[in-house]
């Protein structure tokens, strides 16, 4: 953010004014203090500066785990129906990139997608059981702090 606004020739202060937002506030998103700032906010400066904001979910360089109903598309993106698949059809390696992937969402959506689908999934089979306790491992290390599986 902070090369774009010097590349425009703008001060803290006249991007701060243009996307009406505290200087302070926007000295700290640039010096990566802020541990969150609203949507609308960060929206904001980034039109201010000439930038597109885009959410999109989670895209991996590659898909976990190939299934022949899957796309690849949806699969980088870590859908349900993607994680459905890692869960189900893949193998150790396929679970390792999943958790990695959660690992690394700060955002928790991905860890979101994957509770819902081992929610709706059927609990007797013994893949979705290893992948939840799995999964539960991972959640709590998370909130802890300690890197368990």
């Amino acid at each position: 953010m902070a090369e774009r606004r010097r590349a425009q020739g703008l001060t803290l202060r006249a991007l701060a004014t243009a996307a009406h937002v505290g200087r302070s506030t926007l000295a700290a998103l640039e010096a990566g203090k802020l541990r969150e700032l609203g949507y609308a906010k960060v929206a904001r400066i980034c039109a201010a500066v000439g930038l597109v904001l885009e959410a999109r979910p989670l895209t991996l360089e590659k898909p976990l785990a190939r299934h022949r109903h899957l796309t690849e598309s949806a699969a980088r993106e870590l859908t349900k129906a993607a994680i459905e698949d890692i869960v189900i059809r893949g193998d150790i390696d396929s679970w390792r990139g999943l958790v990695g992937a959660i690992r690394r969402d700060k955002s928790g959506r991905t860890a979101r997608r994957a509770r819902d689908v081992l929610a709706g999934s059927d609990r007797s089979d013994p893949r979705v059981r290893a992948f939840s306790t799995l999964l539960s491992s991972v959640l709590r290390s998370r909130r802890t702090g300690i890197d368990h599986a």
